[in-house]
């Protein structure tokens, strides 16, 4: 099975030469297997989200390379970065960052109109996106309406209107009871076992963890082993 994602050697220091110089990551490595589940576990302040920002090309490493499909990724330009961004990730932030006041359709739709896509296919495509994931009777509700599970699923919809290879998700978990955590990871699933994609989540809840194919234990910016 081929490595989508590997990382050689990343560090990433914060205030470098202060007194306040921080390791966030220190000379993590890994490989991540294409159409898999990977969970990058560890308490808060561990360096699980700046380990998925670089990943996800949204921010860079002090050292080190990482790898996307076997192309280093870490001295590319930014419009090169943005531009995979774009076409091979999407992103499913802990605090969601949907607009409360727009509807499902239109949160979805938001990242198709900074491409050359009409505003109509935008909201054809999100549409079908949001019927994918079960939200039919919710298509036009304000995001304000719906559940905190049903919002959950409109930011996985808004990630997944790209049709992405990669899913990243930081604590997906954090503001959902366990019920709606199973209920989303048997939709991530689902999209892996259809679509072959890609999931990495940062997560410290048990049942995240368990779930996943493959697991990286994080504690003060290392790789510690297997979760």
């Amino acid at each position: 099975m081929e490595a989508i994602v590997r990382t050689v050697g990343l560090w990433k220091t914060y205030s470098a030469g202060t007194p306040r110089e921080v390791h966030a990551l220190q000379d993590v490595s890994l490989e991540i297997q294409e159409g898999t589940a990977t969970v990058i576990a560890g308490p808060s302040g561990s360096g699980k989200t700046t380990l998925l920002s670089i990943i996800g090309l949204l921010s860079t490493p002090t050292k080190g390379r990482v790898y996307f499909r076997g192309a280093s990724v870490s001295q590319i330009s930014e419009m090169h970065r943005a531009r995979i961004r774009r076409d091979e990730i999407g992103f499913v932030f802990q605090s969601r960052y949907l607009l409360p006041h727009l509807t499902a359709t239109e949160n979805v739709a938001l990242p198709l109109l900074c491409t050359d896509v009409t505003i109509s296919e935008a909201e054809r495509l999100a549409r079908r996106r949001l019927i994918d994931l079960g939200l039919e009777e919710r298509l036009d509700f304000r995001v304000a309406e719906l559940s905190g599970g049903e919002q959950q699923r409109v930011s996985i919809a808004r990630a997944m209107v790209n049709n992405p290879s990669v899913l990243i998700a930081d604590e997906p978990s954090s503001s959902i009871d366990s019920d709606l955590t199973l209920e989303l990871l048997d939709l991530l699933r689902q999209l892996i076992v259809d679509a072959g994609l890609t999931v990495i989540v940062a997560s410290h809840d048990p049942i995240v963890i368990d779930w996943a194919d493959n697991r990286f234990e994080l504690r003060d910016g290392r790789i510690t082993g297997r979760a």
